[in-house]
């Protein structure tokens, strides 16, 4: 073993016993444990009591160990953002109209959206988008239709949490730098229904964005379709808002989101 590989031991022996429990034909006692993972038992005790209390691990009646409720939180995690990227990529292959779009999908993660899929169009835009690349927020047409998507207590919250002090600098001169220019611009979006990014991210380059919902009504993602400023004279706002809106709906459709 490496010198590299030996400095976490102990989470090293913690995915094993997890590897171990997953695999037993019935809960592992704590001396199973230890004599099948080569543990002293002290070792292995120490282990299990931490993942117990963590919720990796649960104790069953029969003192045995099985997987904790922690793991299925992760696992559903995972699975959401799995179900949301290939729902996205379905609805995308229905829509042949949004060829001459690059059209993203993003996660609110903070302060920041994370993009988490992207169809770019063969139009030149001026700027790339990737898988993992993050922007901040409240410069993006996904980020606002994303908050505009809380609830007002949420988004109260999220600002306590997110205060202007801690803003990054525009990144163009459209760039929003004050609450007050926030809150209109989320009650706007609220009211019209799809967000706006007149070259705030970057000079050139327009997005307009709608928050996807999961089936209980929750804002869980954006979906933005970006043009060059050049292009935007074949089109009216409202239309490209609607667009952004309809393709976050069917998304929404297909994650057992209904409205009302």
């Amino acid at each position: 073993m490496s010198k590299s590989q030996d400095t976490v031991p102990a989470l090293r022996r913690a995915v094993r016993i997890l590897d171990m429990v997953k695999n037993a034909a019935k809960p592992p006692l704590a001396a199973d444990v230890a004599r099948q993972l080569d543990l002293p038992r002290s070792t292995a005790h120490g282990l299990l009591a931490v993942m117990q209390e963590l919720g990796l691990l649960e104790k069953t009646v029969t003192q045995g160990y099985r997987l904790g409720t922690r793991l299925l939180d992760w696992a559903g995690d995972v699975t959401e953002k799995r179900d949301l990227v290939s729902e996205f990529y379905h609805v995308l292959e229905t829509r042949s109209d949004l060829e001459a779009f690059t059209v993203t999908l993003t996660m609110l993660e903070g302060a920041e959206v994370v993009y988490v899929a992207c169809r770019n169009s063969a139009t030149v835009l001026g700027a790339s988008f990737r898988v993992g690349m993050r922007l901040p927020a409240i410069f993006t047409a996904t980020g606002n239709a994303m908050l505009a998507g809380m609830d007002d207590a949420s988004f109260r919250e999220w600002l306590a949490l997110h205060p202007v002090t801690t803003w990054p600098q525009p990144l163009t001169p459209n760039g929003i730098c004050s609450v007050t220019t926030l809150v209109r611009e989320i009650a706007e979006i609220k009211d019209r229904g799809y967000a706006v990014d007149d070259e705030q991210v970057h000079d050139g380059l327009w997005c307009f964005g709608a928050a996807v919902k999961d089936h209980s009504g929750r804002a869980l993602a954006g979906i933005g379709i970006s043009l060059p400023q050049a292009e935007l004279g074949r089109y009216s706002v409202a239309r490209l808002g609607g667009v952004a809106s309809r393709l976050a709906e069917a998304v929404s459709f297909r994650l057992g989101y209904r409205a009302e």
